[in-house]
């Protein structure tokens, strides 16, 4: 199991790199945003700046990233 608080400055390690990678196949797949995308390169950036910002619980960023994504319309 990854520990939540692997890095406590921001800078991400490779158990924070599959916790992110975990966090971003999640939501892609929950709010139907095809990777490599402007959308999912959006989604990126956004928790990535989250973690930079010492957010390291995964349900927090989660639900941030799903609130920030969800009211997006999609064309189709």
């Amino acid at each position: 199991m990854i520990n939540p608080h692997v890095a406590k400055s921001g800078d991400a390690y490779p158990g924070d790199l599959v916790l992110l990678k975990r966090i971003y196949d999640q939501v892609c797949q929950e709010r139907h945003i095809a990777e490599g995308t402007p959308e999912a390169s959006e989604l990126t950036i956004e928790a990535m700046k989250l973690f930079a910002a010492g957010i390291f619980d995964e349900e927090t960023i989660c639900q941030r990233l799903r609130s920030r994504f969800s009211s997006r319309r999609r064309s189709g």
